[in-house]
């Protein structure tokens, strides 16, 4: 039995992506909410990540796109692991980002990354566990 053909690069990163976005952006909203940084300094931590992975992005994205299928070690390893891991930390930065300016979230290489639905009353409502 023949193995499946591997995914092709822009695939891998998509799947990626929708596994890591949502736990950057779960970890970053837990540490701004454990900071104790008022909304504007949170907007400008969310916005300075999201440039830091565009600027991350536009240095070593080729490295994320074209790839061979040759694994990696060393340093090439590293470069790969650094982008793709800025990469999402910096969409779920723009995801949190575009919630705090009243918007469900953001759409990012064929993905939307946010909030999928309107939270309903009982979503918003405190549990008092006693």
């Amino acid at each position: 039995m023949r193995q499946p053909e591997p995914l092709n690069p822009v695939d891998e990163l998509r799947l990626y992506l929708d596994f890591a976005v949502p736990l950057c952006g779960a970890e970053i909203a837990h540490n701004l909410k454990q900071w104790g940084h008022s909304r504007e300094q949170a907007e400008n931590w969310l916005r300075g990540e999201a440039e830091r992975a565009g600027a991350s992005l536009g240095e070593n994205g080729d490295i994320l796109q074209f790839s061979d299928g040759r694994p990696r070690s060393g340093r090439a390893q590293n470069r790969v692991v650094r982008t793709a891991s800025e990469l999402a930390r910096g969409v779920a930065a723009a995801a949190l980002l575009a919630q705090l300016e009243g918007k469900r979230g953001v759409e990012a290489f064929g993905g939307f990354y946010g909030v999928t639905t309107r939270p309903t009353e009982a979503d918003s409502a405190r549990v008092d566990d006693g």
